[in-house]
């Protein structure tokens, strides 16, 4: 599917919406950015590290080996991919032939603005193509009044008529609108500003602008209005290639450095950096890419139209210099004061001559490692960014022993596949405060704990840092401190960083298990001293090994001192509490907290429910409770996310506690016959859930059908919940850890298991689910790749109502968009991915259903989110849907067959009963003699010549089935139709094909015969017609017709006759897929007698037959 329209309509918006509600449904995802600049190595390269999880960018190898290697790592998945903001055929040509033909029900999503590129994308198939238009000019003015005012009812009468005469020059436009009410927004006091910009807005757009004239003069009206701060913060963003995902954390830093932010003292400078952050989002000049629970933007982007604007004035202002040598170079000023040289595929490059660098404050570089000018050329350097990933042709490592000669250096951050080559003494760079290396080191320099104003301290390699660490008084942050590698004496002198704010702790490789216990010693009796400390994480390393020891039991004193810590992350499996700390509720400020603990009584939950700011809480309990978790009336206020992993799930939620918690990750292990009575008794009264995954494992014994019973269950006790949760994602996993099982090793063969990869390689867990720091000073990704290359399917970027003004506006930006753009629902599987299919196809088109409205509800309400639920399991592969289903293993024969793709048009209501009626569980397997007592009967769905057909629900699986009762009566005339009914069943009992429909099996019960077959909504294409759609397109007629005549190849192949192909018989599931129905007039053929005979409905038979049997007599 592409989505199509004009710069700044909201197809980003709109992408990543459908994104961040479908990504994980399936088995690997992943969001790209393309631009304008074509690098289709950048481009797989992202894709494949996306994918793989916590690979680094792959960008050493060729295209066709990206092509290769990402072709065979999704030969068998179910893939999600969004490429955003292409701009050329040619790249789509190259990227497409990367994914494998569909066989899993993958999805592609892109975004495009040129209607060549989106035909392109979708093969052609314009049915695939979603056009977005302009807001309506009541969605447009609803969104500008909740920016500006925070409601159309508060708008001051005499601001009404010139705020009605700003919101049409915006052209409906979501990014214009955003932008010219974040403007006035900050000036709602002066009415003059709104006239002068009413009257300028008038006077620049008075004859029928384009959409493309009103966009780009929004743009410069509000970067005229901008104060000189903000327009210089604005524009050192162009240091930044475009398309670049920019992390906040260092935009402040670099801002800092350069001398941007001024202040009477050095805390007051970081606030006021972080507040110029914020009024650029509010203002709608960057985008915010990732956002936590508390609402605070870890990172962002910016849109290539505001770029376009800010680099031209940039270049105007002589304020920064930026080559991209993937494109014609022009003429450059000779005294360049900043430089950013990108390199993007560009392969052969030389370094920039006739440029005076001397006088340069910042060098970003992006490329290739021989064009990297000679340091000894910068005399006034403050901010250095290189990143180098891929081939640099014959180098392995980048020399930097003469850094120390960039005397004014402040600033200094390398990202890397090399080894990066320090100098032995670091004493020269006495200014140095950001120090940050995601590469290997070849040795870290002894005299870096002198360096006197070093503030954030970043080394990723495991390495051991010198001793005396607690030396750098000034240091606030230290991320990857290893207690495997460190000496306990390095440990212990943490103690003497008064001034840090966040600690990163990993622990990598094991020198004895003792070494580690006196270092967590040493650790504890360390932190409780740093009164400043906002944010501790301890995360396991790839070697870990799992030490259960009480951090806290050795302290003889509770941490009451850490009042102003924000973040506690001990994660799985370095350290384990025997219970709860009673002492932690004492820290009033915490906001994330992640423990685990060998037992978990129902007091415990005591200790942290009182916790009043506390966002986000991870709990990992070992020993199964014996008896259930209760959360009182008004426990845990401010929870937004709560994730518990036990061998045994038994939780119990009274009306009123957890009152804003919106996503439940729960994991537990399914045993071996056992009844689950009380998995999450009173869901119902988490009034705000949104989201729930479950995670299901197995004990000692249990085997597949116990996990199944236990799934079942879990979706059951879900359903419960007055407003279903609009997501729902129950995966499988070899076990969730308990402490009585025998799997304890980390780096033994049970490092597979769940909860430690979903830690170390973001298997399950997301950005969202407490990945970063609350106020992004640190992350604690085990594997950190570049901003630009940063997997974003690890972070659930919606926007929530902020609780304060940071962000006034975004996510009223992803409801007005949306839900003008499209009111949007589509099915899919679940489970696992089919192994074999012979027949491959087109895999352009995301929803199986879709429907659109470019003028449908309100932006105000929320979008319908796009929820995947389980399709019916028999799909085959279609011309809408043309993947196979996960539990469809029947052998194809026919040879390949490649056809258009269209969606089913249903209508909303119409879907609505497609997910509900659609069951979570692959389609039944059942065996002839164990039909007896599996159904329960539901409502009547048809009436027919022999009977009456009911939904029925599988009393185990919750499968649905469609169930023909018809009484048998005792006379000879009814002797026909008995046979009749006989002759079906032997016949449905032999097919196996996609479109026929399946027989389940039958019973005779008190005089009635029940006849089990598959359900399929919403039934005939008789009724599809009449009550979903009236007339429908020629070419999903043609695609009907094509499923039919599969049907009847089949059935001629095995020489059968149907003989009343009609509309009633036709059968139409809510994925597209046609089958054939109702054998009961169907006869096998034999060559050694004449086939004379004639049935079948009279208005459905070709005309010249009928006719010639009425002449016969």
């Amino acid at each position: 599917m592409c989505i199509d329209g004009p710069a700044g309509v909201g197809k980003t918006t709109l992408a990543k919406q459908l994104y961040r509600e479908l990504g994980e449904q399936f088995d690997c995802w992943a969001f790209v950015r393309a631009s304008r600049m074509s690098d289709t190595k950048r481009l797989l390269g992202d894709i494949l590290s996306q994918v793989q999880r916590c690979r680094l960018p792959s960008y050493s190898c060729e295209v066709q080996n990206l092509i290769d290697n990402l072709m065979k790592y999704l030969q068998d998945k179910r893939y999600f991919i969004v490429i955003d903001d292409l701009w050329e055929t040619t790249t789509w040509d190259i990227v497409k032939s990367a994914f494998p033909d569909g066989k899993n029900y993958s999805r592609i999503i892109t975004t495009a603005e040129t209607d060549s590129v989106a035909l392109e994308c979708c093969g052609y198939q314009s049915d695939n193509i979603l056009k977005m238009k302009p807001l309506g000019s009541h969605a447009s003015a609803e969104l500008f009044f909740s920016i500006v005012f925070g409601s159309e009812h508060r708008c001051p009468d005499q601001l009404k008529e010139v705020s009605d005469r700003i919101i049409r020059k915006c052209g409906g436009l979501p990014l214009a609108t955003i932008c010219i009410a974040g403007l006035l927004a900050s000036q709602m006091d002066n009415s003059e500003l709104w006239h002068h910009l009413q009257k300028c807005l008038c006077s620049k757009l008075s004859t029928s602008p384009t959409l493309e004239e009103m966009l780009k003069e929004v743009l410069n009206l509000s970067y005229s209005s901008l104060p000189y701060y903000l327009k210089t913060c604005l524009l050192y963003l162009t240091m930044y290639p475009e398309g670049y995902t920019m992390w906040k954390v260092d935009l402040l830093k670099q801002w800092i450095s350069e001398g941007f932010i001024t202040a009477k003292e050095e805390k007051e400078v970081e606030e006021m950096a972080d507040s110029y952050f914020y009024e650029l989002v509010n203002r709608g000049m960057i985008q915010p890419e990732q956002i936590n629970h508390n609402d605070e933007v870890y990172s962002c982007t910016m849109h290539h139209t505001v770029r376009d604007l800010i680099m031209y004035k940039s270049k105007e202002e002589d304020f920064i210099t930026s080559i991209d040598y993937s494109k014609a170079i022009t003429g450059n000023s000779n005294m360049v004061r900043r430089l950013s040289l990108h390199f993007s595929s560009a392969k052969y490059a030389t370094k920039p001559s006739g440029v005076i660098l001397s006088q340069s404050r910042s060098l970003f570089f992006f490329g290739l490692l021989r064009c990297l000018p000679s340091d000894v050329e910068f005399k006034l350097l403050r901010v250095l960014t290189l990143e180098f990933w891929g081939n640099q042709y014959g180098h392995t490592s980048l020399n930097l022993t003469r850094i120390c000669s960039l005397v004014h250096l402040r600033y200094l951050k390398i990202s890397c596949d090399m080894i990066v080559e320090l100098p032995a003494q670091m004493q020269g760079l006495r200014y140095m405060e950001t120090l940050e290396i995601n590469a290997r080191i070849s040795s870290v320099p002894l005299d870096i704990i002198d360096l006197p104003g070093l503030l954030h301290l970043s080394l990723r390699d495991e390495r051991n840092l010198p001793d005396g660490i607690g030396r750098i008084r000034s240091l606030r942050t230290l991320q990857y401190f290893d207690l495997g590698n460190n000496s306990e004496d390095n440990v212990l002198s943490l103690c003497g960083l008064m001034n840090l704010q966040y600690l990163h702790l990993t622990y990598s490789t094991v020198q004895s298990d003792e070494h580690l216990k006196r270092n967590m010693v040493a650790l504890a009796s360390s932190v409780i001293k740093l009164v400043n400390l906002k944010s501790v994480i301890l995360a396991p390393g790839a070697l870990s090994t799992a030490i259960y020891h009480d951090v806290l039991s050795s302290v003889s004193s509770p941490p009451v001192f850490l009042q102003g810590l924000q973040r506690l992350d001990l994660l799985p499996p370095i350290c384990m509490f025997s219970r709860v700390p009673k002492d932690i509720g004492a820290v009033r400020k915490l906001c994330y907290l992640s423990l685990v603990v060998r037992e978990l009584r129902r007091n415990d939950i005591d200790s942290i429910t009182g916790l009043p700011a506390l966002t986000v809480l991870s709990l990992y309990v070992r020993q199964p409770p014996a008896e259930s978790i209760i959360f009182n009336n008004g426990v845990f206020p401010a929870l937004k996310y709560f994730k518990y992993m036990c061998g045994v799930l038994c939780l119990v939620f009274q009306e009123g506690a957890l009152p804003n918690v919106h996503r439940l990750k729960l994991g537990f292990n399914a045993r071996k016959g056992q009844q689950y009575d009380v998995l999450l008794a009173g869901i119902q009264h988490l009034i705000n859930l949104k989201k729930i995954d479950g995670i299901i494992g197995a004990a000692k014994g249990a085997e597949e059908p116990d996990r199944g019973a236990a799934e079942s269950a879990f979706k059951d006790t879900i359903h419960k919940h007055s407003r279903f949760p609009s997501y729902v994602n129950v995966k499988r996993v070899d076990w969730v850890e308990e402490e009585n099982e025998p799997r304890t090793e980390v780096n033994s063969s049970s490092s597979k298991c769940h909860e430690i990869l979903q830690e170390q390689r973001g298997v399950n867990e997301t950005e969202e689910d407490t990945k970063q720091f609350a106020d992004s000073g640190v992350t604690n990704q085990i594997m950190q790749v570049s901003p630009q290359h940063m997997d974003l399917c690890a972070v659930d970027t919606k926007l929530t109502m902020p609780s304060n003004n940071r962000m006034s506006f975004p996510e009223k930006l992803d409801d007005s968009i949306a839900a003008e753009a499209v009111s949007f629902s589509c099915t899919t599987s679940s489970g696992s991915s089919p192994k074999s299919s012979s027949a491959p196809s087109s895999h352009h088109s995301l929803p199986e259903t879709y429907t659109w409205d470019p003028e449908g509800s309100p932006w105000s309400r929320a979008l319908s989110s796009p929820s995947l639920t389980p399709r019916n399991t028999s799909a085959p592969q279609s011309a809408m849907h043309p993947m196979l289903s996960p539990e469809d293993h029947i052998s194809r024969t026919e040879g390949t067959w490649s056809t258009a793709i269209h969606p089913l048009p249903l209508p909303p209501s119409a879907i609505s009963q497609v997910k509900a009626t659609l069951s979570n569980q692959p389609a039944p397997k059942v065996e002839m003699s164990l039909v007896a007592g599996q159904w329960e009967k539901r409502k009547l769905i048809g009436s027919g010549t022999f009977g009456d057909v009911y939904e029925a629900t599988n009393r185990h699986t919750g499968a649905l089935c469609a169930v023909k009762a018809i009484s048998i009566p005792n006379d000879s005339k009814s002797a026909e139709s008995l046979k009749q009914l006989d002759q079906e069943i032997k016949l449905l009992s032999q097919f196996k094909h996609e479109n026929i429909v399946q027989y389940y099996g039958s019973e005779t019960i008190e005089g009635h015969l029940y006849i089990y077959m598959e359900y399929v909504h919403p039934g005939s294409i008789n009724k599809y017609i009449q009550q979903h759609c009236g007339a429908i397109t020629e070419s999903i007629v043609c695609n009907f017709t094509h499923h039919i005549l599969r049907g009847l190849a089949f059935l001629h192949g095995q020489n059968i006759m149907h003989r009343d192909i009609k509309g009633a018989n036709v059968l139409i599931d809510g994925n597209g897929v046609v089958k054939l129905a109702d054998f009961g007039t169907a006869k096998h053929l034999s060559t050694a007698a004449p086939n004379l005979s004639l049935k079948g409905t009279p208005y459905w038979m070709a005309p010249e037959v009928f006719g010639l049997h009425l002449l016969k007599t």
